[in-house]
């Protein structure tokens, strides 16, 4: 769980910096990370945002992240990435100079290097920091930084680096040798100018975070992003030889049912992990990566609960008292079997444990099973009314009448409870579709007959001339759009409130169905896959409150004061637009790193919701900090349901498929 934090700001730091003990780190204006080089030959400082943790300081001060953006990015965006994986850190974000980080062939020529040598001269300074673990972690072009301060930087404090989404490049590392440039980086240069060989510190901990289906920067290696990369194996090989690994490089071995290979050197201290999550990191990957940043740290003690159960098997019994024998006498340090705390293992301890013999230990709910192939028959109730909605003679008028809301509900016969839910939302161009079309039944029976309960619904479109808030009107109104366009904007509206309500709907409703509301997800096509972008990453209050009962008196059946929350969205074919016209209309930004992780797949020939549209919504799940992926289908218009991607294996999978592996990899399920 992640840790609240007590301060996040950002600023120019220009400001004053401890390098005295005493001073604690409290904010960005502690800091100078001021450089200056021929295209700031007067100076410039770095904008930087610090975080740090509201708990109480460790007895040696709080860790170090130093999080670093990718290309286009900033610091601020990092400190989601840098909460999500270090909650117990101080988090430091710089922002490099044209929001990029000079590598090779970047506009800017900035002495990242010197600025990040000099920031942590700075940070060990600090009362409240630990100087002994001081990492660094970045992401696509700031992973590319993080590589070279592996190379370049020897701070005794730097313990960890962690390069997500960017292995080593060429100019780093050529010819037998890590290398820096010994002046300017220019990429028309043999190597990009790095021509100065480097021999790295030692004994630091590396991962590299890559994913076979990277379309920006290869796993496989070769020309990207005006840089040219090693494969990521034979990158992290070098790295584990440089940290004295001896031998040929290790076989990767699959960790479990995530999809996930570890190819791991020296203990695991050099890692390399191997995902499908295209040029981002899935839930999955996250929690590896968290995994190897934690500081080694005695074990957890079990639940109080269940603090006799030794050797956790949730059970307490003959096996957890030959432990607590063996460790009989123990004074200090006793570890799980000083039961009472007190310091001793004695006969207090075997009373304690002889009080609950033969007890098993409680634990709440296991992640929900799913099957890979068709394996339930399923139970259709349809025709369900979840709410109703106001339809209006004309728009807005003050004649209208109450209509009933649909859906339809798939339920897997003889899967038990702690089902995985799945809400589908019709496409349509917010002008026509229903919850039965066959598109819909298909996905709809597809992860139902796997082990979801299904849910297919429908909305209010635009003949139905939904309520909507004068402030969207005019702000819609006021734009040149073709009036197509300008109804489709309108009718956004009340489809979104009415898909709310649904979920709203769903949430109260899951103990009838037998499901875990913590394994939500929402998906659909085109306006579906709209809306489901729309109604997972907005507020409980938007599409909700612009209107009180009195207005719409039928927002009384919507559930209101119902939660939920979605884990996973997939978007076929659609966009972020209802988000940005939220934006348009009410001055906010909903796009933030709480949102849920997002699978995309749209056809680059498609001329309904053009591709570029794609591309819009993976660069703000890349600005966020989220896993994402996108499925480019090469070729395909407006609705390819039946298009297939190949797999690392050349196999083709199905849309379908993709979208169950994804949901289950981000959402963790047992698949059976």
């Amino acid at each position: 769980m992640m840790v609240r934090m007590r301060m996040m700001l950002v600023v120019l730091a220009t400001g004053p910096f401890a390098m005295a003990c005493g001073q604690s780190l409290s904010g960005p204006d502690d800091l100078s990370l001021s450089q200056s080089w021929s295209q700031e030959p007067n100076g410039w400082s770095y904008p930087v945002a610090v975080s740090v943790p509201s708990v109480d300081m460790p007895a040696g001060g709080f860790p170090v992240g130093i999080v670093l953006h990718g290309n286009g990015g900033n610091g601020f965006q990092m400190l989601n990435l840098g909460g999500n994986l270090l909650s117990d850190h101080i988090l430091v974000a710089p922002t490099g100079y044209l929001n990029a980080w000079n590598l090779c062939g970047e506009n800017s020529e900035a002495p990242d290097i010197a600025m990040l040598s000099d920031l942590i001269v700075q940070l060990t300074g600090f009362s409240n920091v630990d100087a002994e673990h001081i990492r660094l972690i970045g992401s696509s072009n700031g992973a590319g930084l993080v590589n070279q301060a592996f190379i370049e930087l020897d701070h005794p404090g730097l313990d960890a680096f962690v390069a997500i989404v960017s292995q080593m490049n060429e100019p780093q590392y050529h010819q037998g040798s890590f290398y820096r440039p010994s002046g300017n980086t220019d990429a028309p240069l043999a190597f990009c100018g790095y021509d100065e060989e480097v021999v790295p510190a030692q004994g630091r901990k590396y991962l590299s975070m890559c994913n076979h289906n990277d379309s920006v920067v290869p796993y496989n290696g070769g020309p990207a992003v005006g840089n040219f990369f090693l494969p990521a194996e034979v990158a992290i090989h070098q790295v584990a030889l440089q940290q004295g690994h001896t031998g040929p490089p290790v076989s990767g071995e699959p960790l479990g049912t995530s999809g996930l290979t570890e190819f791991s050197y020296l203990e695991g201290d050099v890692v390399l992990i191997r995902g499908g999550a295209g040029h981002g990191m899935d839930a999955a990957q996250m929690e590896m990566a968290a995994a190897f940043l934690a500081l080694d740290e005695d074990p957890a003690p079990p639940s109080s609960d269940c603090l006799a159960d030794l050797d956790g098997d949730g059970q307490i019994a003959v096996g957890d008292m030959l432990l607590l024998l063996g460790e009989f006498g123990c004074v200090l340090g006793c570890g799980l079997a000083d039961l009472d705390a007190d310091g001793l293992v004695g006969v207090t301890d075997v009373l304690a444990l002889l009080n609950v013999f033969g007890t098993p230990c409680e634990q709440g709910p296991s992640a929900p099973v799913v099957m890979a192939d068709s394996t339930y028959a399923l139970l259709v109730d349809t025709a369900i009314v979840y709410a109703q909605g106001l339809s209006h003679e004309t728009l807005n008028s003050p004649v209208s009448e109450a209509m009933p809301l649909l859906l339809d509900v798939y339920v897997p016969q003889g899967a038990g409870d702690n089902r995985p839910a799945i809400v589908i939302i019709h496409g349509g161009g917010f002008t026509g579709g229903s919850r039965s079309g066959w598109r819909q039944v298909e996905l709809a029976e597809y992860f139902a007959s796997r082990g979801w309960v299904a849910f297919s619904i429908d909305y209010r479109v635009l003949g139905d001339k939904g309520t909507v808030p004068q402030q969207w009107v005019d702000s819609v109104m006021s734009t040149d759009a073709a009036p197509s366009s300008m109804g489709q904007s309108i009718a956004i509206y009340p489809a979104h409130r009415d898909a709310k309500a649904a979920l709203r709907w769903v949430a109260a409703h899951a103990e009838d169905y037998g499901m875990n509301m913590d394994y939500l997800t929402v998906g659909g096509g085109s306006a579906g896959g709209i809306t489901s972008v729309g109604v997972s990453v907005t507020d409980p209050e938007d599409f909700r409150d612009e209107l009180t009962t009195a207005a719409d008196p039928t927002l009384a059946t919507t559930h209101l004061d119902q939660d939920y929350e979605v884990h996973t969205i997939l978007d076929f074919w659609g966009s972020q637009v209802s988000v940005s016209l939220l934006q348009g209309v009410y001055g906010v930004n909903r796009f933030d790193a709480g949102d849920p992780p997002l699978f995309i797949a749209h056809g680059t020939e498609d001329a309904t919701v053009p591709y570029i549209n794609a591309l819009l919504l993976q660069s703000t799940w890349n600005n966020i900090g989220v896993p994402h992926v996108l499925h480019t289908l090469q070729g395909e218009g407006h609705g390819p349901w039946s298009a297939t991607v190949d797999d690392a294996d050349g196999n083709p999978q199905s849309l379908y498929e993709l979208a169950f592996d994804y949901a289950v990899a981000q959402q963790m399920l047992v698949v059976q």
